[in-house]
């Protein structure tokens, strides 16, 4: 059977199809922009009013660090930071010591939880501070196990310096990075972008 549409009805036909192309047209750039927002690293919830500097994560070889499984022992072999020691304090036996803290929803940054993941280490150059994560300190999945990443999955890493007269700088400015912890991944959310090919030189 032959159906003959009067022009009314092929009008109407082609208006629906138009109507149906032109919402599919503006429908997609917005599910590609949902789909690059899902696939964009999440900002840290929470600000560090004492931050202030960024951490880099080095390689063995001078390479940026920028992501890895938790269970990676060390999950980077050189931490630097941007923040030299102050001035005002006297360089000799100037310590770097490497932390990480468990972000908490509605507590303040000075009141999050957390522990040491390196052991002190005397900087060569107290102007560039680093520390270098052996494989005895702390993995990542160390860290969570012990300190759950509850809030969306977040753990800060901070450098914190300090000499043998005025003790550990936990309270002044330091330097920091955030880390978001997925299915056993680790990615780097927020850090520096300082040279990783002289890293070595800056640790003992």
């Amino acid at each position: 059977m032959t159906i003959t549409l009067t022009p009314l009805r092929a009008a109407l036909a082609v208006l629906v199809v138009g109507v149906v192309i032109v919402a599919g047209v503006l429908l997609w750039p917005e599910q590609d922009q949902d789909e690059q927002r899902d696939q964009s690293p999440r900002a840290a919830p929470y600000d560090d009013t004492l931050a202030a500097g960024s951490l880099t994560l080095c390689s063995a070889d001078g390479q940026p660090v920028t992501e890895g499984s938790t269970k990676d022992r060390p999950f980077a072999d050189v931490v630097r930071g941007e923040t030299a020691l102050p001035s005002e304090l006297d360089p000799a036996g100037a310590v770097a010591t490497l932390y990480a803290y468990q972000p908490r929803e509605g507590v303040g940054t000075e009141e999050f939880s957390g522990t040491a993941i390196t052991a002190a280490e005397v900087l060569p150059d107290p102007g560039q501070p680093a520390v270098r994560v052996t494989e005895d300190a702390w993995s990542v999945d160390d860290f969570v196990t012990a300190f759950p990443a509850t809030y969306d999955g977040f753990v800060q890493l901070r450098l914190y310096l300090g000499t043998p007269g005025a003790g550990t700088l936990s309270t002044s400015p330091y330097d920091t990075a955030d880390l978001r912890v997925d299915d056993g991944r680790w990615e780097l959310v927020r850090g520096g972008s300082a040279s990783c090919a002289d890293a070595e030189s800056l640790v003992p």
